[in-house]
């Protein structure tokens, strides 16, 4: 498991994976999908990726197997020195002191750059920020940034000690957890977003608590019975006390609490932690039966918090496999599997994931480290090539097996994908994800009607997702409708959100496809049509505002591309919405635009014509607007008419490159 907790502890937060608060107060349950079908099915589901034996497959029960690690890392060169840098690690970090009961832990997303949002990078010899005015959210970031290694030693410390029978790493990972289970309920409770002593807030505490709970079945055996209990009554139980009063609807978080209490139960015998995790309205069946679509989606439609929720079950299949428990949980380790799997079906060129809600930038379908770090107990071919050759605990105590054939990846399909609010369009080279809604708050951002478009493998408009959320620049931008591709009314779109709007009709061959939101503001109707043609690329926007006083209508537009003016009609005097977003806008143009507008854009030295019109269309604004990646600014385009209802057509056109007009022009002599 150690592969996943780092894949999940660096690579969802240092690249930019975001974790919005639970909001406090009285909340109502969500709305349930639609019923997963048996077992069967649901093992039938993306069979020729799937690469699972035993009384398990499609998918396994994880392994451990001492006595072949202990050879392999005597016999093998690369292992050797694999172990020998991990014992210097953990001995380097055993011989100070490294965390303080005194020591309140702050909020991750607080270790940001606070002018792009970006995470700043933390190592484990950086020192302490500065006790003093204007450092205490960095300083205390810090502090669970220190904890959260400390607790990783830990586990390292149980598995070398296990691996090598050296008592020294068994004396210091067993002082930590009496260390944390005499300072845990000295740690303030904090609140805000879940109940949470050792770590910031709730989600934290369970993912620290799944680290730790793993070294106690590895030390357990080896320590006075009195020990464990004193870990069991001083950490463990009152954690997670603190964890289930946190549980309170169905999202990635109440996940994450789940598996933690389940595992803490079955390590320690408790019944009512188990019965939680298997049987409450919180428990892990509830909550896949109610987040979980038919297609295999998570309902709060973001693909990185559908992955963190796999992440989850992960930690509890592995946990529940080397307990002798996974057959408790046979069907979520499935359904999990599927949903492991699932975003492979709206991947774009190459392998780029869409960017849905919150969410950081330039992800991948497949995930293939997830599915790296995923395969001792959900396993696909992809996965297990990619974890060969790998150097970690997981392939060292559990070996992936050889792949001897590699199998395609689903070829995509148009048409609806109901478990995203979307609809998938891919043909003549062209490929769009077009979204109407959203069924939960969680991550939402106000991007209902938006799409995603790529040409080939050039994207012409791309959802940013979003950076920290320690930086204004998440609520202030990223998760309003100016940073994504949506119509506005008075510079601003989806309100409230989330709602869901509907999809009208989807041509069988991908052609075209037809949205609408009825109540996309109040009062206002708002439609979409995207079609396919031989060449073009057709957008059809419709806003009708049900006033009699005309607003400013309009569409904006984000793209990674650089945009010209095919006119340079200036208009004089124009001015961007007030709405907060458009505040980021910088050195941009207004131009006249009565009826059309047209421009270039250059995609990385792809070139597109774009045709704007509309009977009522003024003005076409272009200025830079923040982005979520290096170099941090891409182009936005906001096009505008003042009006009580109007339309908006617009048409991409790709253009040959200027060395096919040389080739062309030469053959053509």
């Amino acid at each position: 498991m150690r592969d996943l907790r780092l894949w999940s502890g660096v690579a969802l937060m240092l690249a930019g994976a975001v974790l919005e608060p639970i909001a406090a107060g009285k909340t109502e349950p969500a709305s349930k999908a639609p019923a997963l079908p048996g077992n069967d099915t649901i093992k039938a589901a993306f069979t020729a990726l799937k690469a699972g034996e035993d009384d398990y497959a499609p998918a396994r029960a994880a392994r451990e197997y001492w006595d072949a690690a202990r050879q392999r890392v005597a016999q093998d060169p690369r292992w050797t020195a694999w172990l020998q840098e991990r014992t210097s690690r953990v001995t380097k970090w055993m011989a100070t002191p490294r965390d303080h009961p005194e020591w309140a832990a702050g909020w991750l997303h607080n270790y940001v750059n606070l002018k792009t949002g970006a995470f700043l990078h933390w190592t484990p010899d950086q020192p302490i920020p500065p006790d003093q005015p204007g450092h205490e959210k960095l300083r205390a970031a810090w502090i669970a940034h220190n904890r959260i290694y400390n607790i990783d030693r830990v586990l390292d410390a149980a598995r070398l000690f296990r691996l090598t029978g050296d008592t020294r790493y068994l004396d210091w990972a067993a002082s930590q957890l009496d260390f944390y289970a005499d300072a845990y309920r000295g740690f303030p409770l904090q609140s805000w977003n879940g109940r949470a002593q050792l770590m910031n807030q709730s989600l934290d505490e369970a993912t620290r608590a799944l680290v730790l709970i793993e070294a106690v079945r590895l030390l357990k055996p080896h320590v006075p019975a009195a020990r464990a209990d004193h870990w069991r009554e001083g950490l463990f139980l009152p954690l997670a006390a603190n964890v289930m009063a946190s549980s309170r609807e169905v999202h990635n978080i109440a996940v994450w609490h789940a598996a933690a209490v389940t595992l803490i139960g079955l390590e320690f015998e408790q019944p009512e932690l188990i019965g939680f995790g298997k049987h409450s309205a919180l428990g892990l069946p509830s909550l896949l039966a109610t987040g979980v679509s038919p297609d295999w989606f998570w309902y709060e439609h973001s693909l990185s918090y559908q992955e963190y929720t796999v992440q989850a079950l992960v930690e509890l299949l592995v946990g529940a496999s080397l307990r002798g428990r996974l057959a408790e949980f046979a069907r979520e380790l499935w359904i999990a599997q599927n949903l492991m799997i699932s975003p492979v079906t709206v991947r774009f060129a190459n392998e780029d994931a869409p960017t849905l809600n919150d969410s950081p930038p330039n992800r991948k379908a497949p995930n293939r480290k997830l599915w790296a770090a995923s395969r001792r107990v959900l396993p696909t071919w992809l996965g297990l090539d990619e974890a060969k050759g790998q150097l970690s605990w997981d392939t060292l105590l559990d070996p992936p097996k050889p792949v001897d054939s590699m199998p395609v990846l689903p070829d995509l399909a148009s048409g609806p994908v109901p478990g995203l609010d979307a609809v998938q369009l891919v043909k003549n080279g062209w490929h769009a994800l077009l979204r109407y809604g959203q069924k939960a708050r969680f991550h939402a951002q106000q991007e209902a009607l938006t799409y995603e478009l790529q040409y080939g493998d050039t994207w012409l408009l791309k959802d940013a997702g979003t950076v920290g959320y320690g930086s204004p620049l998440h609520k202030g931008y990223f998760s309003r409708a100016p940073a994504h591709n949506v119509p506005l009314v008075d510079g601003d779109g989806q309100n409230p959100w989330p709602s869901e709007g509907q999809l009208d009709e989807v041509a069988p061959d991908g052609s075209f496809a037809a949205v609408s939101h009825p109540s996309y503001r109040p009062g206002v109707t708002a439609t979409r049509r995207l079609a396919i043609g031989a060449g073009d690329f057709i957008d059809q926007v419709g806003v009708t505002t049900g006033s009699d006083t005309p607003h400013a209508i309009g569409v904006v537009m984000n793209t990674p591309c650089a945009v010209t003016s095919d006119r340079p009609s200036v208009a004089e005097g124009a001015s961007l919405p007030n709405a907060t977003a458009f505040r980021h806008w910088k050195d941009w143009t207004a131009y006249a635009a009565a009826g059309t507008w047209s421009g270039t854009l250059d995609c990385a030295g792809r070139r597109f014509a774009l045709a704007i019109a509309g009977a009522e269309l003024q003005r076409v604004f272009v200025g830079t607007v923040p982005d979520s990646a290096a170099p941090y600014t891409r182009r936005g385009i906001y096009l505008e008419a003042m009006a009580t209802e109007t339309k908006f057509k617009l048409v991409f056109h790709p253009l040959a490159s200027p060395q096919a007009s040389v080739h062309k022009a030469r053959r053509a002599r």
